[in-house]
């Protein structure tokens, strides 16, 4: 299906009309031609229509070129005012896409930043989301799902004679993916060119990440709904324990531990992950 643009985010939709929605929620600078075609038609030969689309600053949904670069290290330290725009700002984009699709209630499958999204969706609009899956992330509270100090370091300052606003704004390098990439699978990744004119989208996603308040509260004063929280246990960039937390405070979740993953989600691991992601996602049809 061809992409389309509205609320000027570019989105593709897969499968039947009147069938329930997936939404699939990237990661920081993914984007939707990320998600593999065999996962999404998973989904739709199991009935449903998946919704897959590039965030603000990412693929071919508008740049915010005119913010430049973000203050990252301020904005880590308690400077959240200088951050372009927070989580809530893109889970508000959200919003806005599925009202102009004339889509009410969704499943929700995010990864990284993705999850933190459908997080924030989940709190903005609970009676919008009949499940969700939380990949790789953490409700940021305070010292938990910390990167180790060596995924920090591959991911922002590769080489330490450049300046950190240089570092922040290059795109994900080969390097850099491996460095949190899960154990079988380093090595092994493919880098393509997105062809991206602004290399600083990356950059202010980052920002917003780190400029959104702590998740953790609101979330466990919400109803239970069918909730998924995957993580791997030797995930260097958003730690194991920001599993465990959002599996805290997501009432009658459900948590899938992968020994030998890292921030990635190789091959290996997606038989399991796709039966107990459908089996999520057909509970919030019951």
């Amino acid at each position: 299906m061809p992409e389309h643009a509205t609320t000027q985010l570019c989105y593709e939709l897969y499968g039947a009309a009147g069938d329930p929605v997936v939404v699939m929620i990237h990661g920081l600078g993914g984007q939707l031609i990320d998600w593999p075609d065999w996962a999404i038609n998973y989904f739709v030969n199991a009935g449903f229509r998946v919704l897959v689309y590039d965030q603000r600053d990412s693929g071919r949904s508008p740049r915010l070129i005119e913010a430049g670069v973000p203050d990252v290290l301020s904005i880590s330290i308690g400077r959240r005012e200088l951050a372009p725009y927070t989580l809530a700002d893109m889970a508000d984009d959200l919003v806005q896409l599925l009202d102009d699709l004339g889509i009410g209630r969704v499943h929700l499958v995010g990864v990284s930043m993705g999850a933190m999204v459908a997080q924030q969706f989940l709190i903005a609009q609970p009676d919008r989301v009949r499940s969700i899956v939380s990949m790789l992330g953490t409700t940021g509270r305070a010292g938990v799902g910390q990167p180790s100090e060596l995924a920090l370091a591959a991911l922002l300052n590769p080489n330490p004679e450049e300046p950190l606003e240089v570092v922040v704004a290059r795109p994900r390098s080969l390097a850099q993916r491996q460095a949190v990439a899960s154990r079988v699978q380093r090595g092994k990744q493919r880098i393509r060119d997105a062809g991206i004119d602004d290399p600083y989208g990356s950059a202010r996603q980052l920002a917003a990440i780190l400029a959104s308040p702590d998740r953790s509260t609101a979330l466990a004063s919400l109803d239970g709904l069918p909730a998924l929280v995957v993580h791997g246990v030797i995930d260097p960039l958003v730690h194991v324990s920001g599993g465990f937390d959002t599996f805290r405070v997501l009432r009658a979740s459900r948590l899938l531990l992968f020994a030998e993953l890292g921030h990635d989600l190789p091959a290996w691991c997606w038989d399991r992950l796709a039966s107990e992601l459908l089996a999520t996602i057909v509970q919030g049809e019951e």
